[in-house]
This record gives C-alpha cells, structure tokens and sequence, in this order.
C-alpha cells in the first residue's frame, strides 16, 4: 500500500496564515479597546519617559561640570564628581524654576488680567476705526468692512469678557488634573536623578545586550546613527532654547522701550515677549504668528500707528535674528535648505501637531544625512564597479 506523502510544510505555512488572519482580526475588532489600554499603559509609565527626557537634557551640563571637578586636587571630589556634579546641575535647576515662579509667573498673570481690563476699552477702539478714514482707505482696496461689521454687530465686549471668564473659570478642571502632572513631573526627576547617576551601569547592559542580539556590523551602524541622532536633536534643542530666551529678552525690552517712549502705547511686554520667544522655537511660522499678535494688541491699544512700529521693529529683530545670533549658535549644525525646513514643518504639524512642527527640522536634517551617505555609499560602490569591469 503506498504510503500518502504530507507536506508539512504547507500545511504550517496555511496554519501560519490564517493565525496571523485571526490575530490580525482581533486587533481590528478591538481596536478602541486595545488603544485604551496602551494609553493607560503608557501613561503609566509618563513618569519614566519624562525622567529620561530630563536625564538626557541634563546629560552634558553634568558631563561638563564632571570634567571641571575632575581638575579639583581632593581625592574626595575626584571619587564623587558625579554626585556633586548631579547635585549642582539640579540646583541651578531649582533656581530656574523659583524664578520662572515667583518672578516671571505673576507678570505674565498680570500682563492677561490687565487684558481682561482692557477689553471694553478695546472694543471701543475697534468701533471708533471702524468710522474712520483710515478704515475705509483699507476697505475700498480689501474689502473687509461688512466682515468686521457682521464681527462687531455679533460680538460685544460683554461677549468677550463673559467667554474670557468662562475660561478662566474652567482653571479649577485643569488644576485638578494639574496635580496628577506635578506628580508624574517630580517622579520624573527623581527618576532621572537615578539614570544620571547610574549613566554608565545602564549603558555598559544596554551595550551587552546589543552584542548578544546584533551583529557587530549592524550594530556599529545602529550607534552611529545613535550618535548623529544625539548630536542632531541636542544641538537643535539647545540652541533653540538658548535662542528662544535671548529673543524674548530682545523683544520684551523692545516692547517696553516703544511703550515708554510713546511710539507704541503696548502694556503687555512681558507677555508678547514671553510668546514672541516661544513662537521662535518653531522656524518661519512661530515668530511671524507671535509677532502679527503683537501688532494687533499694539492696533488696538495704541492705534495704527503703533501696530506698523510695532511689527516693523519685531521684522527687523527677526532678521538679526535669523542673519546673525541664530547662525552664531547653531554654527551651522543642521545646514537644512530652507525649502526643506518648510516643507518638513507643514508635514510635522499635518501629522503630530506643535510637537512635530518643533522635531521637523531635525528629523529632516538626520533623513538627509541618511540620505546623502547612502549616494556617497552607492556613488563608491557604481565607481568600484566600472572600475573592473575597465580591467
């Protein structure tokens, strides 16, 4: 009798296939579900994420300030430089943090509250230009009179105040949840105090787990790309940051100097500042919403006058900015076009929001390092090959 030959390796290929179909349908099935559950998962474990976000941006502060100690004669401070120098990084921190509170806080509360006041006043503004001269020239070249009527018409001062007030008293929601973040936050850096201070022990596992896992021609490519990641962000960041308070510092000052001096009545420095210099985080369209911002309060509390100073001096801030201090500190790291940059940013912000519209450029900037070492790698090898097929 002839014996029935089974091909077992088809029958576990369909096997195979129709699990795959099945946990494929699972997923879809309950997706709402299995998305409530990674999102509690991870919120879960924000605190780690936050504590390695700190833990990575205050990395090289206390590398710097390790290799300062480690010129220090005491064999003590030689033995602990990485707890000290911890311990210094987390103060300088804490003293940031007192001044944002105590200081920056209250002005820019009473910067919104005084706002608040205006409002009527504002609105009486609008009313009056409105009627005017000036008005009507603009009009009869846009058009924008039966807008702004329909806006005034449907829309009182008593509207703004009451929505403004509405907000403000949905603050007690928010800071209900508030106290959840603190919580996460200080776990956070308590979190990140460990990762700092424990650095070389993680990574030194992390390595080890790498050779086991990897080959070593693989896994010399993963820490490269690692290391330009590193570099890319890091430097985009910082300098980021470092660009965003010398503008909010410009720009605040400028503001004051056009209020005091009667060129631009604008009692809101502190605060148009404060956005002007987040806006600028953002490359291209950050700055330029922060600053029409500016120049719109500026119309409406000082005229139009004072709007045209206002978004004059804040253009030509900018172009320092963006000619000579924003060069001087990124010294050229990223070197995107600015093509590139735009169209990285309008992607970003498509996709992921503000965030994406921050991380665009040096998600761009590290594909197109990627990308230009893969034409030099092929360019080489096409070389290679003409070459003996020369021979």
């Amino acid at each position: 009798m002839e014996k029935i030959k089974i091909n077992w390796n088809l029958w576990l290929n369909g096997l195979l296939f129709f699990i795959v179909l099945f946990f494929l349908y699972t997923l879809i099935s309950n997706a709402g579900v299995i998305t409530k559950n990674i999102g509690v998962f991870l919120q879960v474990l924000s605190p780690l994420f936050i504590g390695a976000g700190i833990a990575y941006f205050l990395n090289k502060p206390t590398t710097r300030i390790i290799a300062l100690l480690k010129r220090a004669k005491s064999p003590f401070i030689h033995r602990q430089a990485r707890k000290i120098s911890i311990l210094i990084t987390y103060m300088i921190l804490l003293l940031l943090c007192f001044f944002i509170v105590y200081y920056l806080v209250p002005i820019v509360i009473a910067n919104l509250l005084e706002f608040i006041r205006l409002l009527p006043a504002i609105y009486q503004n609008i009313s009056h230009w409105l009627n005017s001269n000036q008005f009507q020239e603009l009009d009869n070249i846009f058009n924008i009179e039966d807008s702004l009527r329909y806006f005034v018409n449907n829309f009182t001062a008593q509207d703004a105040t009451r929505y403004i007030t509405s907000s403000i008293e949905s603050l007690s929601t928010f800071t209900f949840s508030l106290a959840s973040q603190v919580f996460r936050v200080v776990v956070g850096i308590i979190i990140s105090i460990y990762l700092l201070l424990y650095k070389q022990s993680i990574l030194q596992i992390i390595s080890r787990i790498g050779r086991i896992s990897t080959k070593q021609e693989h896994l010399k490519t993963i820490k490269y790309y690692l290391r330009q990641t590193d570099i890319i962000f890091y430097k985009f960041i910082s300098t980021q940051f470092l660009d965003t308070c010398i503008i909010w510092i410009l720009s605040t000052l400028l503001l004051i100097i056009l209020h005091f001096t009667g060129l631009a009545h604008n009692p809101f420095a502190v605060a148009l500042g404060l956005l002007i210099g987040i806006g600028n985080m953002i490359p291209y369209f950050g700055s330029i919403f922060a600053s029409i911002v500016a120049m719109i309060i500026a119309f409406f509390t000082g005229g139009l006058e004072a709007g045209m100073i206002t978004i004059i001096m804040l253009i030509i801030l900018q172009q320092i900015d963006g000619n000579i201090i924003g060069p001087k500190l990124m010294s050229g790291a990223l070197n995107v076009n600015p093509i590139i940059v735009i169209i990285s940013i309008s992607l970003g912000g498509a996709y992921f929001g503000i965030l994406g519209m921050f991380v665009a450029v040096p998600v761009a900037a590290l594909l197109k390092i990627i990308f230009l070492e893969y034409l030099t790698a092929r360019e080489a090898q096409l070389t290679l090959k003409n070459n003996s097929n020369t021979n």
